[in-house]
């Protein structure tokens, strides 16, 4: 059976509706296969794909995006995916305790210990104050537990983040600079790039400091280098210099 067949069929018990799941299998077909707006294909997964799409049709990316940071971490523990391997339960079991473990990630290591030793039904009750995985995220989990693709979820997760951002418009932009960058310095090189991008684009800035590179600064835009440093100028004057 194929990931349309699967899905769409469960999520934890109590969990909180953020987005309306559809109710049939045809439903399901068009917000998984309708592309989302500015998403390119799915370069890796068909399944981080799939994934988007839904999220967009159900207006649930911002919930989707954090679950899936989660469940992209907590399974490249291969303790997870041993634990997973070896569970004798049923889909709505594994799904049940992977919302378990998402609201534990919330807990604080006290309240956690506090817990230790209790029955899980305690344990489930005392963690239910936690927010849950979406009801979309548990759907999708479960069919890629059906469907034997749990050991891919780390690459669908990080394909997920990806794509989300390009269906937000988002534009990462890395500074590395000699020295660190004042707030004016930064906000007039992020006001000549915002020229290059689309008007409604979202600039999401991150700084790095490398004093080899003597002064100035390089951009990494996306996967766009540009080298405004002294260090490439000097490189570049040296290399003009006969050996």
């Amino acid at each position: 059976a194929t990931m349309l067949a699967r899905v769409g069929l469960r999520f934890p018990k109590g969990v909180r509706t953020f987005a309306k799941l559809p109710s049939t299998k045809e439903e399901w077909k068009k917000i998984l296969t309708t592309p989302a707006p500015n998403a390119p294909p799915a370069r890796g997964s068909k399944y981080a794909g799939m994934t988007v799409n839904a999220a967009y049709h159900l207006k649930a990316l911002d919930p989707v995006r954090n679950d899936f940071k989660y469940l992209g971490k907590v399974f490249k523990d291969p303790r997870t995916l041993e634990a997973v391997k070896n569970g004798k339960g049923s889909t709505n079991d594994f799904v049940n305790d992977m919302n378990v473990m998402f609201q534990a990630s919330q807990a604080s290591k006290a309240e956690l210990a506090k817990l230790e030793g209790k029955e899980k039904a305690a344990v489930v009750k005392a963690l239910g104050k936690y927010p849950a995985l979406n009801p979309l995220s548990a759907s999708l989990l479960g069919s890629f537990k059906d469907e034997g693709v749990v050991e891919e979820i780390p690459a669908i997760a990080e394909e997920v983040q990806k794509l989300i951002g390009k269906v937000l418009k988002e534009v990462n932009v890395e500074i590395v600079g000699a020295a660190p960058l004042s707030d004016k310095q930064k906000a007039q090189i992020l006001s000549v790039i915002q020229k290059y991008v689309d008007s409604d684009s979202k600039l999401l800035l991150s700084e790095k400091t490398d004093t080899s590179l003597i002064a100035g600064f390089q951009l990494l835009i996306e996967d766009r280098f540009v080298d405004l440093s002294a260090k490439k100028s000097l490189d570049t004057l040296m290399s003009k210099i006969p050996a």
